[in-house]
């Protein structure tokens, strides 16, 4: 049986210098969506973590919260936002599609 994709948004890996910081620690983003990110870090936290979090890329902060949805030791962490702005959200859906635009293709 072939298991489905359960993402509600398309995901982007994004480019160097875009990060994610929590009061946890920090990580490099691997890739990004409306509704969540993964994040570097050679010690995740555990899923359902809950933490809150600033994004950041092209000179911009972006505060949310969010929850560990998936914990791989060694290698990062999917965070699913459970709470941004609608600021945050539309200077995120407009830093995406600048994104796409340039050529990035979304993740399968």
């Amino acid at each position: 049986m072939v298991e489905r994709d359960r993402r509600a948004f398309p995901r982007y890996r994004v480019g160097s210098g875009t990060y994610v910081i929590y009061v946890e620690g920090s990580g490099a983003i691997k890739d990004l969506s409306l509704g969540g990110l993964f994040a570097r870090d050679s010690d995740p936290l555990p899923v359902g973590t809950k933490l809150s979090l600033e994004l950041h890329f092209r000179n911009q902060r972006l505060p949310a919260e969010g929850v560990v949805r998936r914990s791989v030791p060694g290698e990062g962490m999917g965070i699913e936002f459970t709470s941004i702005s609608p600021d945050a959200k539309e200077r995120l859906r407009k830093y995406l599609a600048e994104t796409e635009a340039s050529g990035q293709k979304p993740q399968k």
